[in-house]
């Protein structure tokens, strides 16, 4: 199934509801035209009885009349009304075919007045386009969209149907483009944008390698749907996007995001992360994990994996000791690379005013990556409940890859998913 036809917007144009303003308009241009039409004696016979059948709603005399004037027209003048009654007909009869022939003729018949010429031409290539589009003709769907835009289409559709022929033509770029127009314009008639349109358009934002891209749209969608469903497909999205050593850097970050958005979903979130934070270091932080997990259901009592990481993780805490100790140690340190550590390890421990006081205190005495820092204490404000610091804090990150996960820390703050 196509993005389009998922959204139901593939064949939307059913002129009847679409286009009001045709029917009207094509009754002021016969009201216009009417005295100077060059018509014979039989054209004239059989396109009155038309017009008389359509305002009685006799839809099968009609089309009996409207033929016979077809078949009858031999100048610009018949052809050009025999046309226009066939396009009465065919919207009564929401018959998209009859429709675009109709609005074919009427877009380059000389007799037609300009200005309506162009308004039927951006109907019938949107029509066009939207069928090439339904029938998976998506390099010819193309030119013929663009072509109603170009005529001034103003179909809220069209965007959607670009991307979707764009992106089926191997075009993400112009894909993703389609996609933010018809968001934005969505916003602006006061609209809410489809979770749909976000879900088709961030992979492939994803497989462009534009981290910054990326977490942008995230926000984006996540400020639109705050579910903890959504949390967890965009960190995941998001998490599919990193390798090598920058994947190290996010996990243990974006593990904290989804249990700070209550998105861990099953067993194996909160195994992962409670083995990630145990082979960081990080032992405190891997007990809390499981034993939420436990809590919760989603970790069964007899796992044993978990269970292996929950022993390993006790014994750490144990030989770790006080961290108040540690603490006095990075005092007296000559850089802040271990009040860093040990702001980490309060922090992986639930005492975020502690590692609030050391994470000051690194980045006071310097020789620390200020970006890793301050997405940390961004999340220790938030625990803390201190959201503008915390915004503050996020914002402040502008480079690297915790430029990105801050991004995302930021939308959960005023965000939050429902619980």
């Amino acid at each position: 199934m196509t993005f389009a036809s998922k959204l139901a917007l593939a064949t939307v144009l059913t002129l009847g509801t679409a286009l009001p303003a045709v029917p009207a308009a094509a009754q002021d241009a016969k009201a216009q035209a009417a005295p100077e039409l060059k018509v014979s004696k039989e054209f004239r016979e059989a396109a009155a009885a038309a017009d008389a059948a359509l305002k009685a709603k006799d839809l099968t005399g009609a089309d009996t009349q409207i033929t016979a004037a077809e078949t009858l027209s031999k100048n610009d003048d018949e052809k050009y009304y025999s046309a226009w009654l066939r396009l009465q007909l065919e919207l009564e009869r929401k018959n998209e075919a009859g429709q675009m022939k109709a609005l074919g003729i009427l877009a380059t018949n000389p007799r037609t007045p300009v200005d309506r010429a162009k308004a039927y031409g951006s109907i019938y290539q949107y029509m066009v386009g939207a069928a090439l589009a339904t029938q998976k003709k998506h390099a010819e769907a193309i030119p013929a969209l663009l072509k109603a835009r170009e005529l001034g289409s103003t179909q809220a559709d069209l965007p959607i149907l670009l991307a979707n022929s764009y992106s089926a033509t191997g075009k993400s770029a112009e894909a993703i483009a389609e996609v933010d127009a018809a968001i934005t314009a969505s916003k602006a008639a006061g609209r809410k944008p489809p979770a749909d349109w976000y879900k088709f358009v961030i992979p492939k934002v994803n497989a462009g390698g534009n981290r910054a891209a990326m977490a942008g749209w995230l926000t984006r969608f996540i400020q639109e749907y705050p579910t903890m469903q959504n949390w967890r497909w965009a960190i995941q999205v998001f998490r599919q996007g990193t390798t090598g050593d920058a994947a190290k850097l996010e996990r243990i970050d974006l593990y904290r995001l989804m249990r700070s958005t209550n998105s861990l979903a099953d067993r194996g979130d909160y195994s992962n992360y409670a083995f990630a934070t145990q082979q960081a270091g990080l032992p405190w932080e891997s007990v809390a994990v499981i034993e939420e997990g436990r809590k919760s259901g989603k970790v069964p009592t007899t796992d044993r994996d978990t269970q292996t990481t929950l022993t390993a993780a006790q014994t750490a805490v144990r030989t770790e000791g006080s961290l108040d100790t540690q603490a006095k140690q990075a005092a007296a340190a000559p850089n802040g690379k271990r009040a860093a550590s040990t702001g980490d390890a309060f922090l992986a421990s639930g005492n975020y005013a502690r590692a609030l006081e050391l994470y000051d205190l690194s980045l006071t005495k310097g020789g620390v990556v200020a970006e890793e820092v301050n997405l940390h204490r961004g999340i220790a404000l938030l625990r803390l409940g201190r959201k503008d610091e915390s915004r503050a804090a996020f914002a402040s990150v502008q480079t690297g890859p915790y430029a990105n996960i801050a991004l995302l820390w930021q939308a959960s703050i005023d965000f939050p998913p429902l619980a």
